[in-house]
């Protein structure tokens, strides 16, 4: 009998012993920010923040021998400290407490996503300098003959 093409990528899975619900740092985030004192109109904002953090966390190395509560926990103090909220020290203390990780480990991994973030930040902006010097030697300001718009298109 014929199998659906998602019960051969299952079957598929499974021989190869692959697990796709693995826990991820975004697992964390709302069990974490659900026990800290944030005013609540912060809350959203913080948890977009970490989840950014989050993001740049798993495009780099550095970071992939951080378990996802690790990344988690310190995305959340890096976005509670770059939004300058009212007692960041004292909330990275609470973090270390609720998520039962020492409060070095958790202080070296949230200035790491810091750094992290600063690093990504410069080489956007020279990516961005590059490009506009780019744009200023071949006269980025002329119009191009290249159609914009599928209806410009002549077959």
């Amino acid at each position: 009998s014929s199998l659906a093409p998602q019960h051969w990528e299952l079957l598929v899975l499974e021989k190869l012993k692959w697990d796709l619900v693995s826990v991820i740092a975004n697992d964390f985030l709302p069990h974490i920010l659900h026990r800290l004192p944030l005013p609540q109109d912060r809350v959203e904002l913080v948890k977009k923040h970490a989840q950014t953090f989050i993001a740049l966390c798993a495009t780099d190395y550095t970071f992939v021998m951080y378990p996802p509560s690790m990344i988690a926990t310190g995305s959340i103090g890096a976005a509670v400290h770059g939004l300058g909220l009212a007692g960041s020290d004292a909330l990275t203390e609470l973090l270390a407490g609720t998520t039962g990780t020492e409060l070095d480990c958790l202080k070296a991994c949230q200035e790491q996503i810091e750094a992290a973030l600063a690093e990504s930040l410069k080489q956007a902006s020279q990516c961005q300098q590059e490009l506009s010097s780019k744009a200023a030697t071949y006269g980025g300001s002329q119009p191009t003959s290249t159609p914009t718009d599928v209806t410009d298109v002549n077959l």
